[in-house]
């Protein structure tokens, strides 16, 4: 099996020749450590999918299957205006091109402090609306045909078209502490961004799903944390609900059969209302958060998972990873629709070593179980 062949089988709890192995992504600081451990100077570190004439990456290296996403421009067409506004050697205060005031540390690759964003009030909205769902031919990157042509004629990357969920679009516009007012303050106003959204998406990502024929849909909301989510499963099903089952029956209408929502936290009490919405798959399972796959797949059998491995179990030593792997892949992986990953990205602090052993106990694990 190819990997895209392997990634579809998996997600339709049918048997693989080997776990469908995946892995959110990794931080530069991860890179630059490994880097100093031995990793071989020819492997690159690259978020770009289409650097195929650049030379192998992480995902190449450890033979482990990557997102492919294909992304259209979702918010200001025409953008704003980059500014450098402050500077000295300790922080840069920069305007973005979604208007927003960030201060970010100098050397620093964290995220950095969002101060201000553009859109406060309706008025504001109204004001930028047409740059927000206007010009939707302005949308494509001038790179389109090719990479429709690249995701069309390779079977390494499992591709999927890239949305930005019903609450992270509003909160990327006004930031999340003037959103969870505004619910309560212009429940109207939530509701119309929410509708315009719904509808800008049904337009733009028609052709998008027409000429890339993806493996997969994803929406990112991360609108949970470690107690639960940011707003209550009522508010979830008063305004997000009937949007997202409107989005994803417009998708599988489309032919793609797998939806995925990332949100990081503690999702429990919102995954019963995403499957109600019609999505299939969530990640990342957040262990610290109280994520436990094994709990989730006997609630929920149907629902296709992705992660859930203790990303701070690779920092100790192979009994740890040994221990998480024993815990989960025995429960998961004969009953099929669970993908292989970390609970997050792969951070600096687990050594080289470490995950090279983790990959191999993997891909070990699959060829000792043949019958999965």
């Amino acid at each position: 099996m190819d990997n895209r062949e392997r990634f579809r089988t998996t997600m339709k709890f049918k048997p693989t020749d080997q776990p469908c192995h995946l892995e959110y992504g990794f931080w530069q600081d991860t890179y630059t450590r490994w880097r100093k451990e031995g990793l071989p100077t020819e492997i690159i570190y690259n978020t770009d999918i289409f650097h195929h004439t650049s030379g192998p990456d992480l995902f190449d290296y450890f033979g482990i299957t990557k997102f492919a996403y294909m992304r259209v421009e979702q918010y200001y067409v025409p953008p704003f205006e980059p500014q450098v506004l402050e500077e000295n050697s300790e922080y840069r205060l920069i305007c973005d091109q979604r208007g927003v005031l960030l201060r970010e540390k100098v050397g620093n690759v964290s995220m950095p402090q969002f101060l201000e964003y553009p859109i406060k009030t309706r008025q504001d909205y109204h004001a930028l609306i047409e740059r927000l769902l206007g010009s939707p031919e302005q949308r494509f990157p001038s790179y389109w045909d090719e990479q429709v042509r690249f995701v069309r004629n390779q079977q390494e990357r499992i591709v999927g078209v890239h949305l930005d969920g019903f609450f992270a679009y509003p909160r990327e516009l006004m930031g999340v502490e003037r959103l969870l007012y505004t619910y309560y303050d212009d429940p109207e106003l939530i509701q119309e961004i929410i509708n315009d959204r719904v509808e800008a998406n049904i337009q733009l990502y028609e052709r998008v799903i027409e000429e890339t024929r993806p493996d997969f849909a994803f929406i990112w909301e991360d609108m949970c944390y470690k107690n639960g989510p940011l707003i209550s499963p009522a508010m979830f099903r008063k305004f997000m609900l009937p949007a997202y089952q409107k989005l994803t029956g417009f998708i599988k209408k489309m032919g793609v059969e797998t939806i995925i929502v990332d949100s990081d936290g503690d999702i429990s009490q919102l995954i019963p209302l995403w499957i109600d919405g019609g999505v299939t798959c969530l990640l990342p399972f957040e262990v610290k958060a109280g994520m436990d796959v094994t709990h989730f797949r006997k609630q929920y059998p149907k629902l296709q998972i992705i992660g859930g491995i203790e990303k701070h179990a690779l920092e100790h030593n192979q009994n740890n990873i040994d221990s998480e792997l024993e815990r989960i892949l025995p429960v998961m992986l004969p009953q099929g629709g669970y993908c292989v990953g970390l609970d997050h990205w792969v951070h600096s602090d687990i050594p080289l070593e470490n995950f090279a052993y983790y990959v191999e106990r993997v891909r070990k694990y699959s060829c000792e179980r043949t019958d999965l």
